[in-house]
């Protein structure tokens, strides 16, 4: 049996990350210059206001662990 046949089908087929462009690439390929250049998790507009709003709700409990078994 070959060895990728016992990777489960559903792992075979996840599709790889695809990294992002060099900058100079996409500034060639748009017709821009002087872009700024975001990591993949980067967000220029902020976070949303419904995440502000549960970190807000939640300050007061930032310092606390959760229970490892606990399962919400």
């Amino acid at each position: 049996m070959n060895i990728v046949e016992q990777v489960p089908e559903y792992i075979r087929s996840l599709i790889p990350y695809e990294p992002g462009k060099p900058i100079e690439e996409v500034e060639r390929e748009y017709g821009i210059s002087d872009s700024v250049k975001l990591a993949s998790n980067e967000n220029p507009l902020g976070p949303s206001p419904k995440a502000v709003a549960a970190i807000r709700e939640k300050l007061d409990q930032l310092n606390l662990y959760p229970d490892g078994d606990c399962f919400y």
